[in-house]
């Protein structure tokens, strides 16, 4: 069974969206029990909450936040996962550094689905923009997703 990964800063905003996204993707394709998807953040505490405004932006989108919390990513998690799809460059050369070994595994989300390479903004960071970024994200995995089962079926 594949396992994908969606990674950010802090598992708040971005990761939890695309995973949450990519999950109703492969649902809609009835591939639900042929993948294990899951969220981790860069610079996070474990066990907390996504925001009030992430809840509310996912739900808007059709998706479900309410039980999502927060967790750090570790080498466990990047040795148990084919694909580690990362919002930022920074967070794909860190990984990369810390984690030599899985150096081919991590890519940039942009780059992945749409073969552009370019930054998901940080919501945290750009709070006016929240809904827009959180929106702009749902419909690029939406819109690429198939992009996924090609590289982890090239693995």
């Amino acid at each position: 069974m594949p396992s994908i990964l969606f990674v950010c800063t802090g598992n708040m905003y971005r990761s939890p969206i695309a995973a949450e996204t990519f999950r109703n993707a492969v649902q809609r394709d009835g591939k639900q029990n042929l993948w294990q998807i899951s969220s981790a953040g860069t610079w996070t505490t474990d066990g907390l909450p996504a925001p009030a405004e992430a809840i509310n932006v996912a739900k808007a989108l059709g998706l479900n936040l309410d039980n999502h919390q927060t967790r750090t990513i570790n080498k466990t998690m990047l040795e148990e996962s084919d694909l580690v799809l990362v919002m930022e460059d920074g967070h794909k050369e860190a990984l990369q550094v810390e984690f030599p070994f899985a150096h081919e595994k991590i890519h940039l989300i942009s780059q992945a689905l749409q073969g552009l390479i370019y930054d998901i903004p940080d919501p945290a960071a750009a709070r006016n923009e929240t809904s827009k970024i959180l929106q702009e994200l749902s419909a690029m995995v939406n819109a690429g997703y198939r992009n996924i089962y090609k590289i982890v079926e090239e693995k």
